[in-house]
């Protein structure tokens, strides 16, 4: 089997956003290494702990860089400062070309991805897990190749998620908790001497790949499937996403805090949808073979309607917003693809 020895390194080099790359900013400054950061316009303008992450390095006094584009002069320059850096992707908005890879970083890109690799590459990977029941994570890095999460894996640490997870944001905290502690002491090795890996290739027979999910085009409720799919699929859209979506008099609306009731019914399909209980607190919905308790609903706005919805009311979602819900989205480092 392949190794790869590569360090000791006096910097790092985060390429992404989100919470995680925050706390790995941190981790890397912690084990005494100079930390900079790539990053993309959609990253850049997403919240991470009540802030905007371009603010959060601002404040942290992190030299970044905010970028459409990987393979421009000012890229370079900035990347060419930093010659001698580990870089890491924490969910990069690019794909990079053989040239970039080799131009820019010389070999030291690696990316680090949170589900079993070759199943499971691409994104959306919270809520694909909450739709499928899997609670099984991953702490994996590989070498970033000219694919999308395909290169030779030099690192993998497997945990479980509690039973208490069920939200996105449940997956995420978690997860990012299980990462930091993993890269930290793997950080504190490279920054001291060199350490050799095993390169593990990923046999392409076993890939799977799940795309990016957009909560208004995708998060619409089939109120022909099972209670059970129904509550993880409202699970999958739940925090930090504004809810699975369906329609209350003629108004879109959004569920969240969802759970099985398995005690009241065995409703008929035709009473899919069906209000038959309301509490100051939580409404009871039939469902196919079961019921469900929900305790958030809120307008188009994110308002509360909760005390607005009355017995015998029907939540309903139109043929045309489920076939909508079926097509496919684009992403590019600048947000949704028009």
């Amino acid at each position: 089997m392949n190794t790869l020895t590569i360090g000791p390194f006096a910097r790092v080099l985060l390429l992404g956003g989100g919470e995680l790359l925050v706390r790995l900013c941190d981790a890397a400054r912690q084990a005494s290494y100079e930390v900079a950061v790539i990053t993309s316009p959609r990253h850049a303008a997403e919240a991470v702990d009540g802030a905007r992450l371009d603010a959060r390095l601002e404040a942290l006094r992190i030299p970044h860089l905010t970028v459409d584009r990987i393979d421009t002069p000012e890229v370079r320059s900035f990347v060419g400062a930093r010659a001698d850096a580990i870089a890491l992707s924490v969910g990069a908005a690019w794909l990079f070309s053989p040239a970039a890879l080799d131009e820019l970083f010389g070999g030291r890109l690696f990316n680090v991805h949170g589900t079993r690799l070759p199943e499971n590459r691409g994104g959306g990977g919270f809520s694909w897990q909450i739709l499928t029941g899997n609670r099984f994570g991953f702490c994996i890095v590989h070498r970033v190749d000219a694919g999308v999460d395909t290169g030779d894996v030099i690192l993998c640490e497997e945990f479980l998620y509690p039973a208490g997870c069920r939200t996105p944001a449940d997956y995420q905290a978690h997860y990012t908790a299980q990462v930091v502690a993993h890269l930290s002491a793997v950080l504190a090795d490279l920054r001291r001497a060199p350490r050799s890996f095993q390169l593990t290739s990923q046999p392409e027979y076993l890939s799977t790949y799940w795309p990016r999910l957009h909560t208004p085009t995708h998060a619409w409720i089939n109120w022909d499937w099972s209670a059970a799919e129904i509550e993880r699929f409202i699970c999958a859209f739940d925090d930090p996403y504004p809810g699975a979506q369906t329609t209350w008099n003629g108004g879109q609306i959004s569920l969240k805090k969802a759970s099985l009731n398995l005690q009241d019914l065995q409703a008929h399909p035709f009473q899919a949808g069906l209000v038959y209980r309301v509490h100051p607190k939580w409404i009871c919905v039939a469902a196919r073979g079961a019921a469900l308790v929900v305790e958030a609903v809120g307008d188009a706005h994110g308002a509360s309607v909760l005390d607005r919805i009355r017995i015998g009311d029907r939540l309903f979602t139109a043929p045309a917003a489920l076939e909508t819900a079926a097509q496919r989205v684009s992403y590019t480092p600048g947000g949704l693809k028009s």
